[in-house]
């Protein structure tokens, strides 16, 4: 095998042969976006994995975090109402269907939690 030639593998997900990347010769999947959709899926819950605790640490240190937080997003609404305004208008009709969505879910939830203590 010559320098500038590179050995076909298989796609470590959808097992397709490929070439690898001249600049990533230990490329294990190939370039479609599907597969490197997968690829990062696969990397993202691995790294979530080693560290649990990562988007945890700030909330669990005190509660002025997350008061920071609702103060900082409140501070923008108040501050930018007209597009808070123009976005609801725009987008009346799809955040009643996820209204009704939520409430019709909301009230499953209720009936269910109202009937476990009376089979109990």
């Amino acid at each position: 095998m010559g320098k500038n030639e590179r050995a076909e593998r298989k796609c470590s997900i959808c097992g397709k042969p490929f070439i690898p990347n001249k600049y990533r010769p230990n490329q294990e999947v190939c370039s479609s976006l599907e597969c490197q959709y997968q690829r990062q899926l696969s990397n993202m819950k691995a790294w979530r994995g080693s560290n649990p605790n990562y988007f945890k640490y700030k909330e669990s240190q005190d509660g002025s975090w997350k008061q920071a937080c609702r103060e900082r997003s409140l501070d923008w609404r108040r501050k930018h109402r007209e597009y808070l305004q123009l976005y609801r208008e725009a987008n009346k009709e799809r955040h009643r269907e996820y209204m009704r969505e939520y409430m019709r879910k909301y009230r499953q939830r209720k009936r269910k939690e109202q009937q476990k203590p009376e089979e109990a």
